[in-house]
């Protein structure tokens, strides 16, 4: 079934009783400017980076991405798939993602919970990813919203581009996110300090207002403003006088204090109302921001790069309520879009800084903090915390500093019009490295780990063709956003529900751009030990997460960073040492194996999968037992696909070989499908995946088909 925007943004209006805004509507309609074809034809990008929101907590319902619909989600240890996080708050001895209906429940303002390093790291758990529950505060951590909470930007991923891997930097808070957004590290990375875990708080920098500055030790590397302004490309931060603390530059020491008469003050320091007189001077209701920035645009003094920094009620924070913030983005993007020949030229850009302890699915990707936890095949320096003397043994040691949580992120723009989905592994850093391929500037700050492995965000742009369709969709106004929290307002407070129900994800599919992955993962007895072997072609590198699941004695999680063109081979275990193996293995954009055996039938049949490189796949099979092997291919029904050589069952006498070849293109090139032989029933492995062409094609025909509990 394919998306159909056109209706679901008709209910996603139907449903509020408003109109489509004109102007939004002019932004789908609006032709890209189409000079050079590529990246160079972008001459303005704003980045406007909200506060503490997870990408399932705003989109885990949205069709398309991955989100409560994942069919292969991680596994817990305890047998019940991530979505059942073991808790004491209820009966069940679990919760499980639950609506926050802003329509029957106070959903809008709903506390955060804690998202300190050391509290991050428990939840993530080595990769393990079950201990969200040991902070007591499910009743805040596992609370999601639908399109009927927040209309504008459902309605808006689903016109433009949503980005379904875009972690935010770091397992922790407001200021280290941000440090990675606007400077490339947090004081690790290629600086090599100790990276900084915490925010500095919330007096030393209480207002924009540099006056109010409180004594500190500012932070002394060099930001990417810094860069920008010496490489004289024209930049600047929109901020009001409350900024809640976010504009990350005051607190590093060339803007802490800094001439007023200077251009890292007035590009930097300045609120847009400071020359106002009272009360207009420190009003900040997002009025003035943006009135400022439209005058910009007006007046054509649009800088190339912008940040705007949101005041704490406008940004989304959890004591800020979201539908505010979805108001405050209409009218930023209705000020651009009242001047075409501006927007075309424009990449709008919304994220969010961390996930504020609310709940995704997606454990992030990590580095390996030394060979016993996995292998990296690029340096990981900067990458780790020590925690030598920390009194919870789970925390105890070195552990990674992100990446972290999913968050939400759009790409507004001509050149990402149509309702795409973009799966490649993104962070705060990729917007730095989006920034570096267009306007040259580079940020040597960033650790060769992020570089390697987080994308540069233009996958998820189409600079050749933009305007090869036109759109004219609309999106919902939100002027009615204080009904709607006044209404919520009066409902009874937010618990989680007595009767737990699963989450639902609406099935449609969606146009998925291209991905720079071509990925392999084999497993098998080798000499007497387990041996698995990964395999990156693509052109980006790659992130693994191998998990054990067997009854004896589960390893913990181990992750894999292999660059282009890079194969690993991991012996995990002597077969002698064990009696059952249950092993699986996570990579991007749905990428799965699993490997399934009993050591008493070790060293039969063997299996290797790959790419054919014509958007096919090769099984190649072997016999290497002493007895005859029936072995069967089974196709989960969601990805139908066509024998181009072999058939169902292939008969391996000892051995012997076989070579199958699948056409997966009825699917667009999605698999998923299981291998069985008839000598031991407890053997199987299972493969799962996308085979990218280089085209555009359309997401994953698994998603929301089934709801999985165990």
């Amino acid at each position: 079934m394919s998306f159909d925007r056109r209706a679901f943004l008709k209910t996603a209006a139907g449903g509020l009783g408003v109109a489509a805004l004109a102007t939004l509507n002019r932004a789908l309609a609006t032709p890209a400017h189409h000079r050079t074809g590529t990246i160079r034809d972008v001459e303005h990008v704003v980045i406007l980076t909200q506060e503490n929101r997870a990408f399932d907590h705003y989109f885990g319902t949205l069709p398309g991405v991955r989100g409560f619909g994942d069919p292969r989600p991680l596994r817990l240890l305890n047998g019940q798939t991530v979505w059942r996080q073991p808790s004491d708050q209820h009966p069940d001895g679990f919760v499980q993602p639950f609506h926050a209906d802003s329509r029957t429940a106070n959903a809008y303002v709903v506390d955060g919970a804690d998202q300190h390093h050391t509290a991050a790291t428990l939840l993530v758990n080595g990769g393990r990813y079950d201990h969200w529950g040991e902070s007591k505060q499910m009743d805040r951590r596992m609370a999601y919203y639908t399109a009927a909470d927040l209309p504008f930007y459902h309605a808006l991923a689903s016109s433009f581009t949503v980005l379904d891997a875009y972690h935010c930097s770091t397992l922790t808070q407001t200021y280290p996110n941000r440090m990675h957004m606007m400077t490339g590290c947090n004081g690790g990375g290629a600086v090599g300090g100790d990276p900084v875990m915490t925010n500095y708080g919330h007096d030393e920098t209480p207002w924009a207002d540099m006056a109010a500055d409180q004594p500190i030790t500012p932070y002394a590397w060099t930001t990417y403003p810094e860069r920008l302004e010496k490489a004289g490309v024209s930049w600047k931060v929109y901020q009001e006088y409350d900024n809640y603390c976010d504009n990350i530059l005051s607190v590093f020491a060339p803007y802490r204090p800094c001439p007023r008469d200077s251009n890292l003050y007035r590009r930097g320091r300045a609120w847009v109302s400071e020359g106002r007189p009272e009360p207009d001077r420190s009003r900040s209701d997002g009025t003035q921001l943006v009135e400022a920035f439209r005058r910009d645009i007006a007046s054509g003094q649009l800088p190339q790069v912008s940040w705007i920094v949101t005041a704490q009620a406008l940004s989304e924070h959890p004591e800020g309520v979201p539908a505010a913030g979805e108001h405050l983005t209409a009218r930023l993007i209705a000020a651009l879009v009242e001047h075409p020949e501006v927007f075309s030229k424009t990449v709008f850009m919304i994220n969010y800084d961390e996930a504020g302890g609310f709940y995704d699915h997606m454990p992030p990707p990590m580095p390996p903090a030394d060979a016993s936890r996995g292998h990296s095949g690029v340096s990981v320096a900067g990458e780790f915390k020590d925690y030598s003397n920390h009194p919870h043994p789970m925390v105890r040691g070195v552990q990674p500093i992100g990446m972290g949580i999913r968050v939400p992120a759009i790409i507004v723009s001509p050149w990402t019009r149509g309702g795409y989905v973009c799966s490649q592994l993104f962070d705060h850093t990729s917007t730095l490295m989006f920034l570096e391929k267009r306007f040259g500037v580079r940020e040597p700050n960033i650790s060769p780990w992020r570089r390697a492995v987080a994308g540069d965000l233009t996958a998820c742009f189409d600079f050749k063709t933009p305007n090869a369709e036109t759109h004219s969709l609309g999106l919902p106004d939100t002027a009615d956003y204080l009904d709607r929290i006044a209404h919520a307002a009066r409902q009874p407070t937010l618990r989680i529900p007595a009767t737990q129900v699963a989450a639902v994800q609406d099935p449609a599919r969606r146009l998925a751009r291209a991905l720079p992955y071509r990925l392999a993962v084999d497993g098998g007895v080798v000499d007497g030990r387990f041996r698995v072997t990964l395999v990156n072609q693509g052109e980006v590198g790659a992130v693994f997460t191998l998990h054990d699941y067997a009854a004896y004695a589960p390893a913990a999680p181990r992750h894999y960073t292999l660059t282009p063109g890079e194969r690993h081979v991991a012996d995990l275990f002597a077969m002698e040492d064990v009696r059952d193996y249950d092993l699986v293995v996570h990579g991007p954009n749905g990428f799965y194996r699993r490997f399934r055996g009993h050591r008493e039938r070790a060293g039969g049949l063997t299996a290797a999968v790959s790419e054919t490189g014509t958007g096919g796949l090769a099984v190649q099979l072997r016999n290497d037992g002493a007895k005859p092997l029936s072995v069967t291919l089974t196709g989960e029904p969601a990805y139908p696909f066509a024998f181009v050589e072999g058939a169902e069952t292939a008969a391996l006498p000892p051995g012997g070989e076989a070579r199958l070849v699948l056409d997966p293109s009825a699917s667009d090139h999605w698999y998923a499908f299981r291998l069985t032989h008839d000598a031991d029933k407890r053997w199987s492995a299972q493969f799962a995946g996308h085979v990218e062409t280089g085209r555009v094609s359309r997401t994953d025909p698994g998603i929301g088909k089934m709801v999985l509990n165990a």
